[in-house]
C-alpha cells in the first residue's frame, strides 16, 4: 500500500525555500513518516539515537514539531509528551513550529504550558501573522541556555527593528483579553462549518475532519477548474491530482463559507437542474 498523499509533508521541509539549510549554513533536514502530517513516534524513537557516534552519519541535533501540521492535523497533548521524553532521553531540543499555535490550543483546550514546557518542549516559534497582527511573531525560549543566542541569530537573519515598539503593540492588542483565541476559535469554526457544506456537494470528498483551520478534499477537476474562474483562491494539484487544501482564518466569515459552498453546489448541479445560489444553505 502506497503512502496516503497528506501523511509526509512536513512544513520545515517543503514550505521554507531553503531557509533551515541557508541560516544553519547547511544543517540536513530529516524528515519522519507518520500519518496526517505528524511525527511517528516509534520512529522518532529508532531514529534519535540511530548512527549516533558514526563518523559516516549525520549526527542529531534537535527535532522540530508543527502544531498545528502543515495537513491540518493537532498534536494530542499525550503524542508532544511522548516526543518530548525521547528528546529529553536523547538530549535533543524540541522546537514546536507554532505558526498555527493558537489554533491548536483551541482544539485541545489546554493552556499554553500544558502544550508546551510542561510536555518537553524547548523552544516555540509562536506564530501571531496567520492569526491576527499585521506582522509579528515570537520566539519563545524554555531554557536560558537557548535563548542567550537569540538575539544573534536575529540580527544575523537582518530580523533587528529600530522601531520595535510597534511590533511589540501588534502582540500586546493580539494577547489582550483572549483576542488570539477568539480568532482562532473563529477560524476553526469556520473550516469544520465549510467541511460540513462541501461534504453535501456531489463529487466532493472531505479527506480528513479538520482538526484546526486547514481542511483537505478531492474535488473532480472541473469543479477546481470552475472555482478558479470565478475567483476562488486556494492550493490544488500540490500533492496529486484532485487533491485541494482551503484555509480559513480570523477574517473568514460566514458569508465567505456558504458563496463557496453555493458556488461548488451550482457547478456541480447536474445538467438541466435548479441551480443553489451562492450563499444558500
Amino acid at each position: 500500500m502506497g503512502q496516503h498523499p497528506l501523511d509526509a509533508d512536513a512544513h520545515i521541509n517543503r514550505d521554507e525555500c531553503g531557509a533551515p539549510e541557508f541560516y544553519t549554513a547547511g544543517a540536513k533536514l530529516v524528515q519522519l513518516p507518520g500519518e496526517a502530517g505528524k511525527i511517528d513516534i516509534d520512529a522518532l524513537a529508532a531514529n534519535a539515537t540511530r548512527m549516533v557516534g558514526d563518523i559516516h552519519s549525520i549526527q542529531p541535533s534537535s527535532v522540530s514539531i508543527t502544531q498545528a501540521t502543515e495537513m491540518g492535523s493537532v498534536y494530542a497533548l499525550d503524542e508532544i509528551k511522548a516526543i518530548g521524553h525521547i528528546c529529553r532521553s536523547a538530549t535533543l531540543p524540541l522546537h514546536m513550529d507554532g505558526a498555527r499555535f493558537a489554533n491548536a490550543l483551541v482544539t485541545l483546550g489546554c493552556s499554553p504550558a500544558e502544550m508546551t514546557w510542561k510536555a518537553g518542549v524547548d523552544l516555540v516559534s509562536f506564530g501571531a501573522t496567520k492569526n491576527g497582527t499585521f506582522g509579528v511573531d515570537a520566539v519563545v525560549s524554555f531554557r536560558r541556555d537557548l535563548a542567550s543566542t537569540i538575539a544573534f541569530r536575529r540580527k544575523r537573519a537582518g530580523q533587528l527593528s529600530s522601531k520595535m515598539r510597534f511590533m511589540a503593540a501588534q502582540m500586546d492588542g493580539y494577547l489582550r483579553d483572549g483576542v488570539w483565541l477568539r480568532n482562532a476559535t473563529h477560524a476553526n469554526a469556520m473550516a469544520s462549518a465549510l467541511a460540513r457544506g462541501l461534504a453535501l456537494v456531489p463529487g466532493v470528498k472531505i479527506q480528513q475532519r479538520p482538526e484546526a483551520n486547514i481542511l483537505f478534499c478531492r474535488l473532480p477537476t472541473s469543479l477546481i477548474r470552475g472555482l478558479l474562474d470565478m475567483g476562488f483562491r486556494f492550493y490544488h494539484d500540490r500533492w496529486e491530482p484532485g487533491i485541494v487544501r482551503f484555509v480559513t482564518s480570523f477574517a473568514t466569515t460566514e458569508a465567505d463559507v456558504s458563496d463557496l459552498i453555493g458556488a461548488a453546489t451550482s457547478l456541480c448541479a447536474p445538467v438541466g437542474s435548479a441551480r443553489v445560489p451562492a450563499g444558500a444553505e
